[in-house]
């Protein structure tokens, strides 16, 4: 799809990058700290179930694949089906608006986990966890890139992933400190709603504060859109859905392919080890929900994030130093350097070298993903930014989310027949996926060059270094 010969040679010009009205940097660094905290309190929602899957497979009596399934399809299935139309509504209305909706109901539905009964009950509620979430990130990418100009864009891009490590390590430290208070009580009166069980609790504890979050977003403005493709006449419109696979799947298939397949496979294993590790150390080591989740909720909250500072600022010096792939390339260097210690990790026996070796793999896993909503913006037109983004997530969270966590209980429950050996499952899956999706991000190298050239013609360069 290429832009008019005119609108080219407007957005390319120094003088348009020099005029260019783009919002107050105190303000748009604000905006960053809103979203962020959003971004956060989405990611405790998501994954406080991972601290909570022993006692809910124990009391509803279900195996780990089902117990996968609640982490895992439940909440991506939808996550993935309505992420696309949502990102697609994302680019043509209020964003802001759109996003305070989807927080409100995925704290409800988080809050109404806590009440269900049994395993479909509870699969039920975590769809609609899926569905809220799917408004934030489109729409906060979308917004994001219309507050900052092209030069100063990697920071507050990558800073908004900074919510996956603080939101992660919060579940865990919060849900493993509910579970320590509550473990001499079996089960808790709540008026009305009767005896609870600490795990239900958990869920009560971090979805209903959302609720009071949703007045904060209040306090932020929508962004004018800029760095269109296409004419004028197109600006007041959404740019057909055709056009946006065109654009994807056509133009700049061969970049996207990559995108979409080696950060899949990336994060695969990530969320993987994330979500599994509690439970390895329970069964392996006979460690408590409190002392799993303070330990591994605090390394995450110290080198996962950590990774994503190290990441960006590593990203911006490649990108400064005239490097078109420097983004993924970040990625590429983290993903080679946290292969070894994942395939390690699961086949030790001793639980504090464990979680000393976790520290380098939070690090780089965290720091290998933190680049990447930038890696789709660059080279992404601005009416379609927040569908990208929504078709990377269908990608991402088919590949990473619902084949990962399944991938692990699949061979636990079906290959070992065993749930002790919950860790030589994560060590195949460490195996079978890093080596190959790293290949693959390094053979892509070139093909995302190309995509930035091409992206070039039309993004307005606008001045200021990052």
């Amino acid at each position: 799809m290429t832009p008019p010969a005119q609108d080219a040679q407007q957005t390319s010009s120094p003088a348009a990058s020099a005029t260019a009205d783009w919002p107050n940097p105190g303000y748009a660094w604000y905006v960053v700290v809103i979203l962020t905290l959003a971004y956060t309190l989405s990611y405790i929602d998501r994954q406080i179930l991972a601290i909570v899957l022993e006692p809910i497979r124990r009391d509803m009596n279900i195996s780990d694949t089902q117990v996968s399934l609640l982490a895992g399809m439940a909440f991506a299935v939808f996550y993935v089906a309505m992420g696309i139309p949502l990102g697609r509504l994302a680019d043509r209305v209020n964003r802001r608006n759109l996003i305070i909706l989807g927080i409100t109901l995925w704290s409800l539905m988080t809050a109404m986990c806590g009440l269900a009964q049994n395993f479909w009950q509870l699969f039920l509620a975590r769809i609609g966890v899926g569905v809220g979430e799917a408004t934030l990130s489109p729409a906060a990418y979308s917004i994001i890139s219309d507050y900052f100009p092209p030069e100063r864009r990697i920071r507050p891009l990558s800073s908004y992933n900074i919510a996956i490590p603080i939101g992660s390590s919060l579940a865990f430290i919060v849900g493993g400190t509910i579970n320590y208070i509550l473990a001499l009580i079996p089960e808790i009166e709540v008026p009305i709603l009767g005896a609870l069980r600490p795990w239900q609790v958990t869920f009560f504890a971090v979805g209903l504060p959302g609720l009071l979050f949703v007045l904060l977003l209040f306090t932020m403005r929508e962004p004018a859109r800029k760095e269109r493709h296409g004419s004028a006449a197109d600006h007041g419109k959404g740019i057909p859905f055709k056009d946006v696979l065109r654009f994807v799947f056509k133009e700049n298939g061969k970049t996207f392919f990559v995108i979409f397949i080696a950060y899949g496979g990336l994060v695969l294993y990530s969320v993987a080890l994330t979500i599994w590790m509690p439970t390895m150390f329970i069964r392996k080591f006979g460690w408590s929900l409190s002392q799993i989740g303070m330990a591994q909720g605090s390394i995450l909250l110290v080198f996962a994030t950590l990774g994503i500072i190290i990441s960006m600022n590593l990203a911006t010096r490649l990108k400064q130093r005239g490097q078109r792939d420097a983004l993924m390339r970040t990625s590429l260097i983290m993903g080679a350097l946290a292969t070894p210690p994942s395939i390690i990790l699961p086949l030790l026996d001793d639980p504090i070298w464990v979680l000393a070796l976790y520290c380098p793999i939070a690090l780089f896993c965290y720091g290998l993903y933190a680049v990447v909503p930038a890696v789709l913006q660059f080279i992404t037109p601005n009416q379609m930014r927040a569908q990208v983004s929504a078709i990377f997530s269908f990608f991402n969270n088919v590949i990473g989310l619902m084949l990962g966590i399944t991938y692990v209980a699949l061979i636990t429950d079906f290959v070992f027949q065993d749930p002790m050996k919950l860790n030589y499952s994560l060590s195949i899956v460490a195996i079978t996926t890093l080596p190959p999706s790293l290949y693959c991000l390094w053979r892509g190298l070139k093909h995302y060059r190309e995509s930035m050239i091409r992206a070039e013609a039309w993004l307005t360069p606008a001045g200021g270094k990052d």
